[in-house]
């Protein structure tokens, strides 16, 4: 699995950091949010806990995803901000 991060932009007002990658996953099925999201985290250099896999897009017949996430700065924040069944699916809450 390849990750290239195409777009990141600051979003001040919420204090987090909004990414647009593309993941490339050739001779394999789509990857979880919990692989992208600790390959995120490993290239950007921050806390996997603090990386939020918003929106995997597959297209049919390509090995490629696009994907949208949110890097916040600190736990407190990802928790007040992010819808709990977002939070569910990143596997940060039961």
């Amino acid at each position: 699995m390849d990750i290239e991060i195409i777009e990141k932009k600051e979003n001040k007002l919420l204090d987090r950091e909004e990414i647009y990658a593309i993941v490339k996953h050739p001779n394999s099925s789509t990857p979880n949010r919990i692989e992208i999201r600790n390959k995120i985290a490993a290239i950007l250099g921050t806390n996997e806990k603090l990386v939020i896999i918003r929106k995997i897009l597959s297209s049919y017949g390509k090995s490629i995803s696009r994907v949208w996430a949110h890097v916040y700065k600190d736990e407190e924040t990802l928790k007040k901000l992010e819808p709990k069944y977002i939070l569910k699916r990143n596997q940060l809450v039961s």
